[in-house]
């Protein structure tokens, strides 16, 4: 009996701690599920929160957008200012205008207007700005109007210069060429064929940008050239000379010899005597050469025999003899009209002189 009394004891008791472990272990299944539903409620909110973030991002993204597209349009350069130097000319309402365009168009516009090519000296900008209605531009042919009126400007001529200095402009080059064709004419001798002419210097027609004052008439050109430059020298008196012909010599006036030297009609001069003279000097020396070919006659050969025979008057032509011809061809050469040199070039033989025998008595 009491064998039977422990077992169901130690039974009863083992029932209760296995009931009590089954408990416990539905307790701790339920504390994992409410921290199950926490997680889930704050990633809910979490996302929920990131959601309104996004939606606040977007919305002041395109109000800024919106905002920087009405300050662009009520700012947007719709049109283009013009300066001159700095100073504004005039307001235009197009963007599709630059720099370039703007001279381009002007340059060619000053050049039909003067008849030749033309350099713009100003500097000529373009700025875009925001044309309010408040601003009355102007057309692109007003202001283009309005810059040809008031840009300042070269015209293209052609200068003759010599040895690398300009002497004289003129307006093209044709007017450039008649100013050499009559110096040429003038130093050239009259007459006279087969000239040909150069210059002591290095004289050149060149073509350079000047303002219009600058450019000469065609016979101010002529007159500045052909008279030449004043240049002040020393001359040393040489045996013979007086002052008269020293003065005559350079062109002078003599008073004006008297003047430069401190001298009177009362003074005497002396051999190896210095003298300060003025003279013109020629802008370009012209050093004309004129070619010519003349025929000369050959004198003929004469030959003299002797008979003793024949009385001392005889004089008797045994065999005929003729003059030969010769083409000489010769250069003379003239330094402003001035002749200098003569040189012969060449001579050829046309015709053979024949000799000619005479027989002369000696009885």
């Amino acid at each position: 009996m009491d064998e039977k009394r422990r077992k169901s004891s130690s039974s009863r008791q083992q029932r209760r701690h296995t009931s009590s472990h089954t408990q416990l272990s539905g307790s701790e299944i339920d504390s994992q599920d409410n921290m199950s539903r926490r997680k889930k409620e704050r990633l809910r909110k979490q996302m929920h929160y990131d959601k309104y973030r996004r939606v606040m991002f977007i919305g002041i993204t395109v109000a800024v957008i919106a905002i920087a597209c009405i300050i662009g349009f009520a700012t947007r350069r719709n049109g283009s200012e013009v300066f001159v130097n700095g100073e504004s000319v005039g307001i235009v309402q197009t963007r599709k205008i630059t720099d370039a365009d703007v001279i381009k168009s002007v340059t060619a516009m000053l050049a039909e207007q003067s008849g030749t090519n033309v350099q713009i000296m100003d500097e000529i900008t373009v700025k875009g700005v925001h044309v309010t209605s408040k601003v009355t531009p102007l057309t692109t042919e007003t202001l283009l109007a309005k810059l040809r009126d008031s840009v300042a400007y070269n015209i293209e001529s052609y200068a003759i210069a010599v040895n690398g200095n300009v002497v004289v402009t003129l307006k093209n080059q044709d007017e450039a060429k008649q100013v050499l064709d009559y110096v040429n004419k003038k130093y050239t001798p009259e007459g006279v064929e087969n000239a040909t002419t150069t210059y002591a210097e290095d004289v050149q027609v060149v073509s350079q940008y000047v303002s219009s004052d600058s450019i000469m008439s065609v016979e101010d050109a002529k007159t500045k050239i052909t008279m030449g430059e004043s240049v002040t020298e020393t001359h040393e008196i040489a045996s013979g000379e007086t002052l008269s012909s020293i003065a005559s010599k350079y062109s002078m006036k003599l008073q004006q010899l008297y003047d430069l030297n401190g001298l009177s009609s009362k003074s005497k001069i002396f051999a190896g005597e210095k003298l300060t003279v003025q003279s013109n000097k020629p802008i370009i020396t012209v050093k004309t050469t004129v070619t010519s070919t003349e025929n000369i006659t050959t004198p003929k050969e004469i030959e003299y025999q002797y008979d003793n025979t024949k009385s001392s008057s005889y004089k008797k032509i045994i065999q005929k003899g003729t003059d030969g011809v010769s083409q000489v061809t010769k250069e003379k050469v003239y330094v402003n009209g001035v002749f200098q040199s003569e040189n012969t070039v060449s001579t050829k033989t046309v015709t053979e002189a024949a000799k000619e025998v005479v027989c002369i008595g000696t009885k």
